[in-house]
């Protein structure tokens, strides 16, 4: 139980733990009203900030960056923990995508007259010269911080799973100082068509207690932190012919770290009654997923100007979520 009326699957014990200190917060019934049931669209539009129209080049985060780009930005302020940068970041100067941070850069190449080589090809009449410039000089920052130093601390144990691996080295980048303000971890695996109630233990699991190794690690850094886990749509209310759920509208996000007003499930909520589904089908959007980023934007990040980042988008209704 979390608050008399939500509770949390058994096997995300974990997320009970981080709601009761204050730090976790749960927004039911919310997500982007795009209206799309394909993955490759709601994903798109979803981290585009957008929920209509033609998709856009920039993402959201790459906005958010681009408003509040400074001289003294580093190469690692804008990082993704997947073999390609994805939508939310694209416009930002240079993010980088990290498939593992042990094999980032060159290998046995790195520091050898091959490296000095590659940099003379990118002189200042190549097209490529500020994009390779950024890579290498990222690649050199990173051997010389060295994240793969930084061990779990706090007694954190990490899954050995997609999201675990994932956070552990979001963790290492921000322990190496490395002038850290974004990292995207993308994980899949939730598409339940079928099998729920074998698979569904297992992926809450997963998240519970990457969520509290993280959290865990970064002891007092998770003051200065802020996790938004967020997914591209719900799920039907009903289960279909197989025992899964098939692409729905409203869901769930959840919110970590000492910024959140954490120990509530903030909603408004609409009800699983027939008449109240969206389409008789789906849990309903009654927060706009937006209207949280934008808080979220504005009290933990320093950027008020939300028309930059969601162009045409009028604030709603959110709760109080965020401290300033």
């Amino acid at each position: 139980d979390l608050d008399g009326f939500f509770g949390v699957y058994s096997s995300g014990a974990a997320l009970k733990s981080l709601f009761d200190t204050g730090r976790l917060a749960a927004v039911h019934a919310t997500g982007f009203p795009h209206g799309s049931r394909s993955h490759f669209d709601a994903q798109a539009l979803m981290e585009s900030g957008q929920v209509t129209g033609v998709i856009g080049s920039t993402g959201w985060i790459g906005r958010h960056l681009v408003a509040t780009a400074s001289p003294a930005d580093r190469p690692f302020r804008a990082a993704a923990i997947s073999g390609a940068v994805p939508l939310s970041l694209a416009g930002a100067d240079d993010p980088l995508a990290i498939d593992s941070i042990a094999t980032f850069g060159l290998g046995d190449l790195n520091g050898t007259s091959y490296e000095a080589t590659l940099g003379a090809l990118y002189g200042p009449e190549s097209p490529y010269t500020d994009v390779a410039t950024a890579a290498l000089t990222a690649v050199n920052e990173l051997a010389l911080a060295n994240p793969s130093q930084f061990l779990p601390e706090n007694g954190a144990v990490y899954p050995q799973s997609q999201l675990g691996s994932g956070l552990l080295q979001a963790g290492q980048l921000i322990k190496a100082d490395l002038g850290v303000e974004v990292v995207c971890v993308d994980v899949g695996n939730w598409d339940h068509h079928e099998n729920l109630p074998s698979v569904m233990p297992g992926s809450i699991g997963d998240l519970a207690d990457s969520l509290f190794a993280f959290d865990t690690d970064m002891g007092s850094r998770m003051d200065n932190i802020t996790v938004v886990v967020q997914t591209e749509f719900g799920r039907r209310a009903a289960d279909n012919v197989s025992d899964g759920t098939d692409h729905g509208t409203g869901g769930v996000a959840w919110l970590l770290g000492g910024g959140v007003i954490g120990a509530q499930v903030a909603t408004a909520w609409p009800g699983l009654k027939p008449g109240d589904l969206f389409q008789g089908e789906d849990l309903d959007i009654s927060i706009d997923l937006r209207d949280v980023l934008v808080q979220m934007l504005t009290r933990r990040l320093d950027n008020s100007n939300a028309d930059q980042v969601f162009p045409g988008y009028v604030p709603g209704f959110v709760p109080e979520l965020f401290f300033t």
